[in-house]
């Protein structure tokens, strides 16, 4: 059994300039900002160009820690990660696509139990791991949005 979330916003700035917003100095731009994001730890950039470390979520009063495992690292397009040592897996994929002046950023989670227990929670914590999503991709746009930074490529 799996269960889809999905969070999108749009960010005041090329896709190129958000990749960089976003995946930059090992996430630590997204984890000054996220409320959700405690932690990226034991990152590790490979030779085929694909990261692997460990991410320190907090939910409500729950801190996870699971292993994203990248298989695609498509710069500024799209990235592509298994979810692991987590009770919730599953894939996740960001995708970053010109709109307007800016950047849609879509991320989507086909989340998995790993075990009995967990795939009997999914119905009822996905609707609530969505809302966190969402909420943190918004405050994200909305920081970004007030940064006074213009649209369009950095110098």
């Amino acid at each position: 059994m799996s269960r889809t979330i999905r969070a999108e916003t749009v960010i005041p700035h090329d896709p190129e300039h958000t990749w960089e917003l976003m995946f930059a100095n090992r996430l630590q731009h997204v984890v000054e900002r996220s409320r959700a994001l405690v932690a990226v730890e034991d990152y590790e950039m490979r030779a085929d160009g694909t990261p692997r470390y460990v991410m320190v979520h907090r939910l409500g009063p729950f801190t996870t820690r699971f292993t994203s495992d990248y298989s695609c690292y498509d710069r500024p397009r799209r990235t592509v990660n298994t979810v692991e040592d987590s009770p919730f897996g599953g894939t996740y994929e960001i995708t970053l696509e010109p709109e307007g002046m800016g950047t849609r950023v879509v991320h989507q989670w086909r989340i998995e139990g790993t075990n009995w227990f967990t795939r009997a929670l999914l119905p009822a914590i996905t609707p609530l791991m969505a809302r966190s999503l969402q909420t943190d991709l918004d405050a994200f746009a909305k920081q970004e949005h007030g940064s006074g930074r213009e649209d369009g490529p950095r110098p």
